[in-house]
């Protein structure tokens, strides 16, 4: 009978936690991936709005959320020029939201530093992803101002 209990609890015991291993989230990690990316980006500091009901929820072991979600957004604000950012930018886009198994990116309305693709046919797009993407929520000044310096010709290595 201890047998048919003790295998009975081992069933029962929690699986070993799964882990995504990222690497550090910075705006001169994405500044320099966006400025050497074959496509095109625009670098925007502004309001970020979509429907927050949209976002993929975070699956559980064998049950994985779609691996990319795609939804209509707006951003209004500004983008990044030689003097900063200093030109009016208000476009639609597509905020994708990627998963990586059970782990989802995240986006909340409000203040953001985005660095937006810029497709062929002029549609702009906006990644969020488990380790970060291309979306930074509510930007401390330092941030913008590493950016600007980045753009500018600035320092502009990753702190690791």
């Amino acid at each position: 009978m201890t047998r048919i209990i003790a295998c009975a609890l081992a069933t029962l015991a929690p699986l070993p936690a799964l882990a995504l291993s990222c690497l550090p989230h910075s705006v001169e990690a994405t500044y320099q991936r966006a400025a050497t990316a074959e496509e095109n980006y625009v670098v925007v500091q502004g309001r970020l709005t979509f429907d927050a009901s949209a976002l993929p929820k975070g699956g559980t072991i064998g049950i994985n959320p779609p691996e990319e979600t795609p939804i209509r957004a707006q951003i209004s604000g500004k983008a990044l020029s030689e003097g900063g950012f200093d030109v009016p930018f208000d476009q639609p886009l597509t905020l994708n939201v990627q998963c990586f198994g059970p782990w989802c990116g995240s986006a909340e309305e409000g203040d953001v530093l985005a660095f937006l693709e810029r497709k062929p046919d002029g549609a702009y797009a906006l990644e969020s992803n488990p380790c970060g993407g291309d979306l930074f929520g509510s930007p401390k000044p330092a941030m913008v101002d590493k950016v600007i310096a980045c753009f500018q010709g600035a320092e502009c290595t990753p702190v690791r």
